[in-house]
């Protein structure tokens, strides 16, 4: 092969490799929707299946999800622990449901705020 045929198949490539985060970042959150649907449905075995996975892979919103359903015990048996594990996951990402979910527990601690 030439050098102009391998330089367009390393463009090609490159592009195309460019687009698999995209689609499977747009997948999650298609994935993430139906889980939320799920939680807010009351189908806490399905929620579980679905944004667990998510969660794990680090989408914040998920990980908070995950967290509540820990904090109130749906699909899991409550586990405040637990909670606070998965809201720091995702307030070390900057998810503001999380930091506040922190912040309402070390209050009902008796801790203060950092």
């Amino acid at each position: 092969m030439n050098k102009t045929v391998l330089n367009v198949l390393a463009v090609v490539a490159l592009a195309i490799c460019a687009t698999i985060p995209l689609r499977t970042n747009a997948e999650s959150q298609d994935q993430f929707v139906i889980g939320k649907q799920a939680y807010e449905n009351r189908e806490y075995s399905t929620a579980l299946k679905i944004l667990l996975p998510l969660a794990e892979k680090g989408l914040s919103d998920a990980q908070v999800i995950i967290g509540d359903m820990y904090n109130i015990g749906r699909g899991f048996q409550q586990d405040n622990s637990r909670a606070i594990e998965w809201y720091q996951k995702a307030a070390e990402q900057g998810n503001l449901d999380a930091i506040q979910m922190l912040g309402q527990g070390m209050r009902l601690l008796g801790e203060s705020s950092p």
